[in-house]
C-alpha cells in the first residue's frame, strides 16, 4: 500500500464527507432523501476503504468492511463501544439501501444519516487526516 494511494483516498474521504454534510443540511424532500442516501453509500465506501489501507499498512488483515471496522475499533480509530455500534449499524444500513428500495426503509436510513451517520463519518475523516503514514 503506497502513501500516495492513501493520500488520494483521504482526498476522496474529505470530498465525500463534505458532500454528505451538504446534503443533510438541505430541507428534506424525496429528492434530497434519495440523494443523501446515495451520498451516504459512497461516503461509507471511501471511508472504510481508507481505514482498510491504513490498517493494512500497519500490518492488519482487513478482507472486508466488517473486519476492517472491528480492527479500527481494536486500534482505537473507533474510540468507543457506542461509536462502534453506530459503525455496525451504518454497515447494515448501507447493505440494505444498496440492494432494494423501500420507502419506509429509505425514511429510516435517511433519519439515521441525519441523526448519527453524517457526523460520525465526518469525525472519522478528521481522524484519518490526523494520521501519519510511517
Amino acid at each position: 500500500m503506497s502513501r500516495e494511494r492513501f493520500i488520494e483516498r483521504l482526498a476522496e474521504v474529505k470530498s465525500s464527507t463534505q458532500r454528505l454534510s451538504d446534503a443533510v443540511s438541505q430541507p428534506e424532500s424525496e429528492l434530497v432523501r434519495d440523494a443523501t442516501i446515495q451520498r451516504f453509500e459512497f461516503t461509507f465506501e471511501v471511508v472504510w476503504k481508507a481505514l482498510k489501507l491504513y490498517l493494512e499498512h500497519q500490518g492488519h488483515e482487513c478482507p472486508g468492511p466488517r473486519p476492517t471496522l472491528k480492527k479500527a475499533f481494536a486500534a482505537s480509530l473507533i474510540p468507543t463501544e457506542e461509536e462502534s455500534a453506530i459503525w455496525l449499524a451504518m454497515l447494515e444500513d448501507r447493505n440494505l439501501s444498496s440492494h432494494a428500495y423501500d420507502e419506509g426503509l429509505a425514511r429510516r436510513i435517511y433519519a439515521n444519516i441525519v441523526r448519527d451517520y453524517a457526523a460520525t463519518l465526518a469525525e472519522m475523516s478528521r481522524r484519518l487526516h490526523a494520521l501519519t503514514w510511517e
